[in-house]
């Protein structure tokens, strides 16, 4: 069970830290840009995705990823990450967080858990991470949406 529980926070923090798009009009974003974006919510998983924007089913995820439905993420300015369980309030696992020197992806480091997720979108409303899991039982670049958790 401790596990399951470790996993899936990891997998939770690996979708939050992923790489962020640019277009062309949009300024390049600073550290202080974008941690003022991911410490202003908690962020709840709403969707996840291809890369090229097909919505995933639940049926085609592993457990890992369908338990990150049930967690809200929060990155605080001191440079830790909490996994809190929406429903009951309990943390079930954290760690550390900061920004890649490019400021486009984040380092995690979470019990059980290490690794560098590229920031697809950070806007107050959206965050996007990209991380590698199994859909269908094959291990596939996939997009986590987040929103703010209410």
């Amino acid at each position: 069970m401790k596990q399951i529980r470790v996993a899936l926070i990891g997998l939770l923090l690996s979708i939050v830290f992923a790489g962020c798009k640019k277009n062309d009009d949009t300024p390049t974003p600073t550290a202080q840009s974008q941690t003022d974006l991911l410490v202003a919510n908690k962020w709840l998983l709403n969707r996840v995705s291809t890369t090229d924007d097909k919505t995933i089913g639940t049926s085609q995820m592993n457990t890992t990823t369908l338990l990150l439905f049930e967690l809200d993420m929060q990155f605080k300015d001191d440079g830790t990450v909490r996994a809190i369980n929406h429903l009951t309030g309990q943390i079930p696992n954290g760690g550390t967080w900061k920004l890649a020197s490019d400021n486009q992806s984040i380092d995690v480091d979470v019990t059980g858990f290490k690794g560098n997720f590229p920031i697809v979108v950070l806007t107050k409303t959206k965050l996007t991470l990209r991380q590698r899991a199994p859909v269908n039982g094959v291990d596939t670049d996939i997009n986590l949406e987040f929103t703010p958790s209410l």
